[in-house]
């Protein structure tokens, strides 16, 4: 018989986070080493393990927010996280879930549930049962990532390929701990497009600490002068993200977004990772999401492709 028990960090954190990395969709992302890393921002955190006996079949981490119970908002993408999973078990894991909302007087569940490239084995149960209980997808979000299986070069567009060759010797990408060069060179990019970046700068050198051989900075010199820089996570053993890709917009004409991505994908492809995500691309018109089109265009340029990231919601 599954049960839902409520997260208790004092009680559950190492067997939920052991749960998690050996688990069929779960990432950095969803491990409490992970969430706990916010400095100024606090949750009433709302999460929960699933058991059949003494057996964890799911987590799930999460956060009330305005009488919400939403996908932990410290993770990019949250939701169920499971090994083999039965449709039944799934229908009784989303109905414990409905059922905790309604006995608490929530109004809302908003889920976000982990892309594919993030499987071991991929696996839509857990969104069909959501489905059925009456979640709609309410927002979809273009995404982009490259499959390392692939030659690089090959997959890559001939103009690219050119670009990068012209530009290799005149920029020099090294691997890094300098996040206090790096995070100006965010702030100004973030500011270009009217935005803040999602890391301060402490809870970025915090994540480095916690996680010194899966967050992987790369820096750009032109002249021994920092001009950018690559931020990737190793999410789990077969995926990682490119999180931040940023330039001096100073140096724009060398390419070096460009040079960025290919050092990235090198260096994931040597880490024996099998997908590179680079992220959304979408803007926003009022309160629509649109599509990014010259952004999604220039992934494409990689050999990227497309997966969807989605948000389900559920109204009481």
């Amino acid at each position: 018989m599954i049960e839902i028990i409520k997260y208790d960090a004092n009680k559950h954190e190492t067997q939920w986070d052991s749960f998690v990395l050996e688990s069929n969709n779960g990432t950095i992302f969803h491990t409490r080493k992970f969430l706990n890393y916010h400095l100024d921002r606090t949750f009433e955190d709302c999460s929960f393990i699933f058991k059949n006996k003494s057996k964890i079949e799911a987590v799930f981490s999460g956060a009330i927010i305005n009488e919400t119970l939403h996908s932990h908002p410290g993770s990019s993408f949250g939701g169920f996280v499971f090994n083999s999973l039965s449709f039944e078990c799934g229908k009784k894991m989303v109905q414990l879930l409905v059922d905790f909302v309604n006995k608490n007087s929530l109004k809302e569940v908003v889920v976000i549930p982990t892309p594919f490239i993030y499987y071991d084995n991929y696996n839509e149960v857990m969104e069909y049962c959501l489905y059925m209980k009456g979640f709609n997808t309410i927002e979809y979000y273009i995404s982009s990532f490259v499959d390392l299986k692939a030659n690089l070069l090959n997959q890559m567009h001939d103009r690219k390929r050119r670009y990068i060759k012209k530009m290799q010797d005149k920029i020099k990408i090294k691997i890094s701990d300098d996040l206090d060069s790096f995070y100006p060179i965010l702030i100004n990019n973030k500011l270009k497009h009217k935005a803040k970046p999602t890391h301060s700068l402490e809870e970025l050198k915090i994540l480095k600490k916690k996680f010194p051989n899966e967050i992987i900075l790369l820096l750009s010199y032109k002249n021994n002068q920092i001009i950018g820089g690559a931020l990737n996570f190793i999410t789990n053993k077969k995926s990682c993200i490119l999180f931040y890709n940023m330039i001096d917009y100073d140096y724009q004409n060398l390419q070096v977004s460009s040079l960025q991505i290919y050092e990235s994908l090198k260096w994931a492809k040597k880490n024996k990772l099998n997908f590179l995500d680079i992220g959304v691309s979408q803007l926003y018109k009022d309160s629509e999401i649109i599509p990014h089109e010259s952004l999604i265009n220039f992934k494409e340029q990689f050999g990227a492709k497309t997966m969807i990231r989605k948000v389900m919601k559920l109204k009481l």
